[in-house]
């Protein structure tokens, strides 16, 4: 009777019989086989694990929905534990690998070079082995490594590590704020383009001109930001920060100045088109790339703090242009009035601004042939687009920059035609802007969180309802800024989220990343140039609803996004899901005793590739690996029930 019951009580049905230890006695534990490996973990492992145990030995008398739904909840459980990638971490990518290619390049010039190296006016002695640095013209040093004492060698350590800038601290939010201002005065101040389009539109200012050129002038400064982006970074890296920075404010200043005497069409052209649009890459690009230098545990802040100020732009200058064109019943102080203050602020970026402890090689060294096309081949590489992840992450940015375009360039002309005044108008783009000045960084920190490829999809799902049930039948002012607070917190989802998604798609290979953003960039720019020009077009000036087309073109544009998105994360997944059965092949591998030394090679790559987040792996049974192996097997079958399958799966990706 006794034994009857022992059976019952820990029979596979029973949910509590093994999982939970304080419902047995000692002499019931002797019916239970024990493990044949114990590893020692953590308590917070142990959780986990007693969580995997209960999954693999209650798998007899499962159902395939229980079975999928225990799996669905495995892998959640083991996303827990994983590391995963902050917001912030694709700009240190960028620039890390920007960093490591001129570092090489240096290294090894240095190395291959014959003979006495000058320092200065200084020799090194080849035979002696000392080396004497001079203060100044026929003044030699007092400080020699060899003539030096246990002491002076201390004092000049210290005074070294005093020198040395320290990440996460007081000056690094100093030059968050520096990157700040760098997007305020580019993309805050086209931001407010808008606002200068309405007022071309309705003021015949240039005659003979029509609505498709001054459309295309706010396309030619979004495409040249572009498309020219990689010029920027490789003359950031030959030239240095403050160089190219400097060129861009004097090419801004111009730009906004002369813009303001402009008496014919080709004159806006290249002054507000071209000139501000090549100023923009070569003050924001240097900004991205020197701002994760400065950060290591605070990488997302950081660059949400930075794309704050592209909202911050557009808030101030929405609203300021459209009080200076009423006030003097034109453009020209309003052209004038924005380049004077975008000189201010990206003055404040050029000064303030520099790589934390990394010193600028001298030009003799980074303009060279071999620097140039080192960096060159870095940034410029076609084999980036044979990933499949580059290409679908290219084709959903245009889509999302043609979006995000279309409305921030549209929503005041569009509050025009449904007999709101100008200055009414204005507001809402300033209220569109000022939400996004709290939407970019929470994006990215909301997409941290759920996963950047599950944000996205749900954002572009979300922003395409929006333009079609909302905008299209928002009419009276308090809808249209209700409408303009919502969708500024998530219009700017492409430009926030491309460059982080970039970094998922091509890791471990971290070496493609400056490729890889830079082709994505130069991909997208056709379709920023002629984004507003199809608004325009499909613009009905006779109809009493002339931006329908216009809105249901947007719509659509965000939902061809979302099903990209999906596409996306079907391929991540894919992806992601390898890896994983990779990584428990080699461990089941390892607890079967049949390691070989093939199998010691691809441990060691497993690991590096993963950046130490799958080694938190709590030690699991060979039972439990083996019904993981067999799972990701299911899941990567090749029918098209199963792409969908992975399409859906809920974890975080």
């Amino acid at each position: 009777m006794t034994n009857k019951t022992s059976l019952e009580e820990y029979s596979p049905s029973s949910k509590k019989s093994i999982s939970d230890d304080s419902h047995h006695s000692t002499e019931d534990d002797q019916d239970i086989i024990p493990y044949q490996i114990q590893q020692i973990t953590s308590a917070t492992s142990s959780s986990a694990s007693s969580a995997h145990h209960s999954i693999a030995r209650t798998r007899s008398n499962q159902s395939d929905l229980s079975r999928i739904i225990s799996g669905i909840r495995d892998d959640q459980q083991l996303d827990d534990v994983t590391k995963y990638n902050t917001f912030g971490e694709s700009d240190f990518i960028l620039a890390n690998q920007l960093d490591r290619v001129g570092t090489n390049v240096i290294q090894n010039s240095q190395r291959n070079s014959i003979g006495d190296i000058e320092l200065q006016t200084g020799i090194v002695g080849a035979g002696a082995g000392v080396v004497g640095v001079t203060d100044g013209p026929g003044k030699s040093s007092s400080r020699s490594s060899v003539n030096q004492s246990p002491e002076e060698q201390e004092d000049e350590k210290a005074e070294v590590e005093d020198k040395v800038h320290k990440p996460d601290s007081g000056l690094a939010w100093v030059m968050a704020f520096c990157a700040m201002m760098s997007m305020f005065a580019t993309w805050g101040a086209n931001a407010g383009f808008g606002v200068f389009l309405n007022f071309y539109l309705n003021s015949g200012t240039f005659p003979g001109a029509t609505s498709y050129d001054f459309a295309l002038i706010g396309g030619i400064i979004v495409c040249l930001a572009n498309l020219l982006s990689p010029i920027s970074a490789l003359m950031y890296k030959v030239f240095g920060f403050q160089i190219v920075c400097f060129i861009g404010v004097i090419v801004q200043t111009a730009g906004w100045i002369l813009a303001s005497y402009a008496t014919k069409l080709w004159h806006l052209y290249l002054t507000q088109g071209v000139l501000v649009g090549i100023s923009f890459l070569l003050i924001f690009i240097p900004a991205t790339l020197i701002l994760p230098t400065w950060f290591v545990k605070q990488k997302a802040t950081s660059m949400g703090i930075c794309v704050a100020g592209a909202g911050l732009g557009g808030l101030i200058f929405s609203l300021s242009v459209n009080k200076v064109i009423q006030d003097t019943g034109d453009q020209k102080w309003a052209l004038r009035m924005v380049g004077i203050v975008c000189l201010f602020a990206a003055l404040v970026s050029a000064v303030i601004m520099k790589p934390r402890n990394v010193k600028q090689p001298p030009l003799k060294s980074t303009m060279t042939k071999q620097f140039v096309i080192e960096s060159f081949k870095a940034i410029f590489d076609p084999k980036v687009f044979r990933i499949p992840g580059i290409c679908i992450i290219a084709v959903w940015f245009a889509l999302a920059l043609m979006g995000y375009t279309l409305m921030l360039f549209s929503l005041s002309s569009y509050a025009s035609s449904v007999g709101l005044t100008h200055s009414q108008a204005s507001v809402l783009t300033a209220v569109m802007n000022a939400a996004q000045i709290i939407g970019r960084p929470s994006m990215g920190l909301t997409a941290d969180r759920f996963g950047r490829a599950n944000f996205t999809a749900s954002a572009s799902l979300v922003i395409s309802i929006l333009l079609f049930a909302f905008w299209i039948n928002a009419r009276s002012y308090a809808a249209l800024i209700a409408f303009a607070c919502i969708i500024g917190l998530i219009i700017g989802v492409g430009s926030s989220l491309a460059q982080p998604l970039a970094a998922d798609v091509i890791h471990p290979h971290l070496d493609k990343m400056p490729a890889a953003w830079s082709g994505i960039n130069i991909f997208v720019s056709p379709f920023c140039l002629v984004s507003e020009v199809i608004a325009l077009a499909l613009v009905v000036l006779n109809s009493s609803r002339p931006y329908l087309h216009t809105q249901i073109f947007a719509g659509c544009c965000f939902f061809a996004c979302f099903l990209i998105m999906m596409t996306l994360r079907e391929y991540l997944i894919r992806k992601f899901l390898k890896e994983r059965l990779e990584i428990m092949q080699n461990k089941l591998n390892n607890i079967s005793g049949t390691t070989k030394s093939g199998y010691l090679k691809a441990e060691a790559r497993v690991e590096t590739d993963s950046d130490e987040g799958d080694n938190k792996l709590e030690a699991e049974d060979e039972y439990l690996l083996k019904e993981r192996v067999e799972r990701y097997n299911y899941l990567l079958r090749g029918s098209i029930k199963d792409y969908f399958v992975r399409m859906l799966y809920p974890i975080k990706i």
